[in-house]
């Protein structure tokens, strides 16, 4: 669980990254912050996939 939650998530930030770079949505620089927002929510689904388990059992 560790593992794929680890993995998840830093493919979320490459996906962010990917997005950030590529699209321009009316910030000069380019950036929207997907680069942070995906892994934060990756991260949360995990979290709460964990919780809801262990409530379960």
């Amino acid at each position: 669980m560790y593992l794929a939650a680890i993995l998840s998530t830093i493919a979320a930030w490459f996906m962010g990254l990917f997005l950030d770079v590529n699209l321009q949505l009316g910030d000069p620089l380019g950036f929207t912050s997907f680069r942070i927002l995906f892994p934060i929510l990756t991260m949360g689904i995990f979290i709460l996939k964990a919780v809801n388990r262990k409530n379960s059992e």
